[in-house]
């Protein structure tokens, strides 16, 4: 979406910190998507909402712990700034932002947690794959799940087989790069620097994997990860809730080989 600068009066992205324009800070920019929480308070209670256990993440919001090994926020009362922080293994402290917007910083420990969830969810199924008791249990829970769901599950095949769309992914189509995001299709805006939603041209539809690239960003496209757009951001919360009945056990280590303490984040 676009709206027109408070000082030259051309359209400009609302996610643009500053117009191309005339080079004047946008006093309305949207930092996060739509449902992503916007406060310390909201963060914390969104945790809450979806169980997530923050003390086995090593996570702490509004507090400025000073162990080894912990992402955290909270708002400095000397300064009245936001901080975003990382402990590392050693104890040693990198900040990923201080200043006073409080929707961007949050912002930036919710994308991290949002990553942590994801590759501990993978870590536990690959672990539970590994394990003979947990996996006969899945076996099991699986077998009777598609025995109950089976006509369903065979009307929804073959419904998908009859009605499927391109793969989601990025494309390349007369020079210009495109997403499509299993129902939407996205330009990449070279000058502005961001994605857009379009319209695909009627070949690109067509004959989509003749223009297939990949499902991941790679530099070569010169374009933006759009998984690091609002638009990926905005599409996936309202498809994916985390899962907010996820039983996290005890016994799951959050300090898995994935979380590299000695990075920067």
């Amino acid at each position: 979406m676009k709206i027109p600068c408070e000082y030259c009066g051309q359209m400009i992205p609302e996610t643009a910190q500053t117009c191309p324009h005339c080079g004047a800070a946008n006093s309305r920019v949207k930092r996060t998507a739509y449902g992503v929480p916007a406060t310390i308070e909201e963060l914390r209670a969104y945790c809450q909402q979806h169980n997530l256990p923050l003390k086995d993440m090593r996570v702490f919001i509004g507090e400025d712990y000073r162990g080894a090994k912990a992402f955290g926020i909270y708002r400095d009362e000397s300064t009245g700034n936001f901080i975003v922080y990382k402990n590392k293994a050693d104890g040693t402290r990198v900040v990923r932002y201080e200043g006073d917007d409080e929707a961007y910083a949050v912002n930036e420990l919710y994308l991290k947690i949002k990553e942590r969830v994801e590759e501990q969810k993978r870590y536990m199924n690959e672990k539970g794959a590994k394990d003979p008791v947990k996996a006969r249990g899945l076996l099991i829970k699986s077998l009777t799940f598609q025995m109950i769901l089976f006509p369903l599950v065979f009307v929804i095949v073959l419904s998908a087989w009859y009605s499927s769309g391109p793969a989601s992914g990025y494309y390349v189509y007369r020079d210009n790069t495109y997403y499509y995001d299993s129902s939407d299709w996205y330009e990449w805006d070279d000058y502005y620097e961001e994605w857009s939603p379009t319209r695909a041209d009627r070949e690109l539809k067509r004959n989509a994997d003749d223009y297939y690239q990949s499902g991941s960003w790679r530099e070569s496209y010169g374009t933006g990860d759009f998984t690091e757009s609002s638009w990926y951001s905005e599409k996936e919360w309202a498809d994916n809730d985390w899962d907010t009945d996820y039983d996290w056990d005890d016994s799951d280590s959050w300090d898995s080989s994935y979380d590299d303490w000695d990075s920067d984040w």
